[in-house]
């Protein structure tokens, strides 16, 4: 992998938690389990992934605190987590992580609730109203109020992960000019009023002195003073407080916003007022109060004194108190939006105002249709409340309405587009098979060259916001969205409900884009080095999906040992291994394009030099006709290859082997990717895949028979019944003759090659003066009698790999109707018997005569009255140059006085073929 640019390092992190991952998944998913246990144990999954991005954090923490203490000296008034940007950043991503997970943890069970959780919230309700528990009877009676209360709880979990809230208070506090002293009220207000009581010598209350207190006393800064110490004076007298008793009533109230918005309990809410000797405010927000914890819900009081105190409080919030947060407090337990949103900060703040208001609103409902219906009506007319079920319209799609308001408004709208964000905002707003759909096509959409065939995916006008989605090399967020997509698909499958990711009337391609996510993890894990957990998440899947993306992620596996293992795991992961193979080798054989037309080998085939042919040389083959790296294959062809190395893996696939494999030899030969064929030829033979067939070791030879009878018996032992024996027979026929060209081609290249060295050699052989005295003659004789063996041995092959293509060579599988057969045969056959013949030429006039016999042989072959060979050469338009390079052979031999390197006089071969070289010697 490329060097990873530092800003961009922690995108590509592939820490413990990919592998902890899967295992949460793989232990939903590999075990015999009901489906009720498998549901549970998905319900589940969030909770894990929750509590491992919270260890993570953790470990993160210290590790951020100890790097930015190193910077303490040099800057005492930096704040230590700027010192480690990398650290700080991280720290935002894991709690943006953990706060997704908690909040699907809370979500997921009441969405894919089981029935007997249904009937379990029915007993709960009537249990509820019998013990006089109204908030709980409340909950258990709507589902929608579970759901936002779930909603409400996250978000005030979410807040307190934030700062000691007296430490958000000290700024204030200092304000108030009174030390560390957090208790006794209004100090400052207090004593000035003494001081007027004690220069006037009055002891009752002061706006009873004179008609002109109201005029005369002021505060410090020249504001009107109150003149009683009682909480709400400074509302009924519309006066002020002394300014350093403004902070502190200030701070008291931010002290008491934050503990609503945090979901603290009852008892929390009571300590923290204790300390500051202002009970009342806790006694004010205990009737009903959402705690986090489910602590403390509504107290044991009448329904129309609840519904009465909510309006008291809601009149405070819009018409009371002196300050922003007392309002705020008062709006949060009446359930008002304006009063709470003018304090939010962030897009928590605002989502928890709405979210608190729309659950107050139904709560309410619920208490007054407790109360009689007079006192009801009389509460509702009398005392006015805000109701935000009615602010927010139709209450199918408030959730909707209000995520889209939160995105347009301007002091949060950042915020909102964060990919995190988004994310949360799509599960919340049931919009998650939406926001997956675009999630995928961003990831395709980013995809490289390389990545296109994962995905597949066709051209989209679709046009998304990119800053809300994680982008492709954001692979810790496509983690996430990856477990996501897999977490809801399977409780809709478990559920048997609707498609809740892609509903019927969706787009066709929203189903394909949303898996491009699963699609994107596989092939991350492949970068990351997790091949093992693939199979895994392309379980997940349905066929073909789960096959294609297996495929491309596997095809660079290259160890046979490995590819078992992978093997293995896909049937544990219950993927059909059959059907995976096959599928693998048709995929990346139409990645190659649309079919061509016509045989470029027709015309651009040649492998022998320019020229007409020489007594002494004849028509010599070119050398390294195949390439200059042996090694070279473009990838698409390696992948081709690979295909076939897995589906020889399976034994009953060895038809689609030959299948297959024929497919792939005809489209390298036509288009003369020879280097492609050759590796073929070598990484899968013909005669491997006999035996995987037979399961018989022996000679190919010894094991092969062209009859269809031979290959019904091996269908039948494996109870292969889609392929019938003759198309296993003419695959075979077919795969064997292809292979046995490109075997010769292959012998010829070398002989070539090697006969382009023996100019070296003959600097051996015919030292001059000044070399004798540098070289030892007998070891550079030795030298070049072994170099002439090698080059003896290769033609002895290259004979023998001549043979199949001497006598019938692909002819049955154009008899039977194949073109492309055909046209390979125009294309190859008579440049290759050309080259052969160069060949023996080259061999006659430096090895042996025999050679050259053995050309006039093949000449008798060729003048034969039924010789195919003729007809290819005919059709071909060659035969003047067959015949050209036959009569450079004969003057050759005629020519020739003698052996160049054998001594043998009287061969097997001479004897066989009736031949003697005295009757091709010319003498004088």
């Amino acid at each position: 992998m490329a060097p990873v640019e530092a800003e961009k390092f922690l995108s590509y992190e592939a820490g413990p938690e990919v592998e902890e991952f899967a295992n949460a998944l793989d232990d939903c998913l590999s075990p015999p389990l009901s489906n009720e246990e498998r549901r549970e144990r998905i319900i589940d999954l969030p909770r894990k992934y929750y509590e491992n991005a919270i260890r993570r954090l953790a470990q993160v923490r210290p590790r951020m605190t100890r790097n930015g203490q190193d910077d303490v000296d040099m800057d005492a008034d930096d704040d230590g987590t700027n010192s480690n940007p990398a650290s700080a950043e991280l720290v935002k991503r894991l709690e943006r992580e953990a706060q997704t997970w908690d909040l699907l943890r809370r979500l997921l069970p009441l969405r894919y609730a089981s029935s007997d959780d249904g009937q379990s919230a029915s007993k709960t309700e009537q249990s509820s109203v019998d013990s006089g528990d109204l908030f709980k009877s409340f909950l258990a009676s709507d589902s929608s109020a579970r759901e936002r209360q779930a909603v409400i709880q996250w978000l005030q979990s979410n807040a307190s992960s934030g700062p000691d809230i007296n430490e958000l208070a000290h700024e204030l506090q200092q304000n108030a000019d009174r030390g560390d002293i957090i208790a006794h009220g209004w100090l400052h207000t207090r004593s000035s009023i003494k001081l007027r009581k004690g220069v006037t010598a009055w002891p009752h209350l002061l706006d009873r002195q004179s008609p002109a207190i109201a005029t005369s006393f002021h505060t410090s800064d020249g504001s009107p003073l109150v003149t009683q110490l009682d909480p709400d004076a400074a509302t009924r007298q519309g006066r002020k407080l002394e300014p350093q008793d403004e902070y502190f009533e200030r701070a008291i109230w931010l002290g008491c916003w934050e503990h609503l918005r945090r979901g603290s309990s009852l008892e929390s809410i009571r300590e923290w007022c204790q300390e500051r000797t202002e009970m009342w405010r806790a006694i004010s927000t205990s009737a009903i109060l959402l705690s986090a914890d489910d602590s403390q819900g509504v107290t044991d009081t009448k329904p129309a004194s609840l519904a009465l105190w909510r309006r008291m409080c809601f009149s405070l919030s819009r018409s009371g108190g002196c300050d922003d947060y007392e309002r705020a407090v008062y709006g949060v337990l009446s359930g008002d939006i304006p009063s709470v949103e003018k304090v939010a900060l962030n897009w928590d703040d605002f989502l928890f105002a709405n979210y608190n208001a729309l659950l107050r609103t139904q709560l309410d409902n619920y208490i007054l249709g407790q109360c009689p219906a007079d006192v009801a009506s009389n509460l509702t007319q009398s005392f006015p409340s805000f109701d935000a079920i009615q602010f927010h319209g139709e209450p199918s799609t408030v959730d909707m309405r209000l995520i889209r308001a939160l995105e347009a408004n301007p002091q949060i709208k950042d915020e909102a587009n964060e990919p995190n964000k988004a994310l949360q905002a799509s599960l919340i707003s049931k919009e998650i098979g939406q926001h997956l759909y675009q999630q995928g096509f961003i990831i395709s959409s980013g995809a490289n060259h390389n990545e296109s065939a994962l995905y597949r995916s066709e051209p989209s006008k679709l046009e998304v916001n990119k800053e809300r989605f994680f982008q492709s090399t954001q692979h810790y967020g496509l983690r996430i969205v990856a477990h996501i997509y897999l977490l809801i698909n399977l409780l809709d499958k478990l559920n048997s409900k609707d498609d809740s990711l892609a509903p019927a009337y969706s787009p066709p391609e929203m189903r394909r884009s949303q898996q491009n996510l699963i699609a994107g993890y596989a092939n991350y894990l492949r970068l990351a080095e997790f091949h093992e957990l693939i199979p895994l998440y392309c379980s997940i899947l349905e066929p073909p999906r789960s096959y294609e993306v297996l495929s491309y992620n596997l095809i660079p596996e290259n160890e046979a040992s490995r590819r078992l293992l992978q093997l293995r795991l896909i049937k544990k992961a219950g993927i059909d291994v059959l059907e995976f193979v096959k599928t693998q080798a048709w995929l990346l054989f139409d990645d190659l394009g649309p079919a061509q037309h016509g045989c470029p080998a027709k015309e651009g085939f040649s492998i022998i030099e320019p020229g007409p042919p020489t007594s002494r040389s004849g028509r010599p083959v070119r050398p390294d006709f195949f390439g200059d790296d042996e090694r070279f294959v473009d990838q698409a062809h390696e992948n081709l290859i690979r295909s076939l190395e897995w589906l020889v893996l399976v034994q009953e696939t060895w038809p689609n082997v030959l299948s297959m494999g024929t497919k792939i030899y005809k489209f390298f030969l036509r288009n003369m990717h020879l280097s492609a064929a050759r590796q073929l030829m070598k990484r899968v033979p013909f005669s491997e895949v006999l035996h995987a067939a037979t399961e018989e070791n022996g000679d190919e030879i010894e094991l092969y028979e062209d009859i269809p009878e031979f290959w019904a018996r091996q269908l039948d032992r494996r109870g292969i019944r889609d392929v019938t024996p003759q198309q296993a027979l003419s695959d075979a026929r077919n795969f064997r003759e292809l292979e046995n060209l490109v075997r010769a081609l292959d012998s010829l290249e070398t002989v070539a090659s090697l006969a382009e060295l023996t100019n070296e050699y003959a600097k051996i052989e015919n030292p001059g003066a000044g070399t004798a005295m540098i070289l030892t003659r007998d070891r550079d004789q030795k030298k070049n009698r072994e170099f002439w063996n090698a080059i003896g041995d290769e033609v002895k092959n290259t004979k023998e790999n001549m043979q199949p293509l001497l006598k019938n060579w692909l002819l049955v599988g154009i008899e039977e109707g194949d073109q492309e057969l055909q046209d390979l045969r125009q294309a190859y056959l008579p440049e290759t018997v050309l080259a052969y013949v160069g060949t023996l030429h080259f061999a006659g006039t430096g090895l042996s005569r025999d050679n050259l016999l053995e050309c006039m042989e093949l000449a008798s072959i060729v003048a034969e009255r039924d010789s195919d060979l003729s007809v290819a050469f005919l059709e071909a338009g060659r035969m003047k140059e067959l015949v050209e390079v036959f009569a450079a052979s004969s003057k050759a031999l005629a020519i020739s006085t003698g052996e160049k390197r054998t001594a043998s006089t009287g061969s097997k071969k001479l004897r066989e073929m009736g031949w003697s070289r005295d009757l091709w010697s010319v003498r004088p």
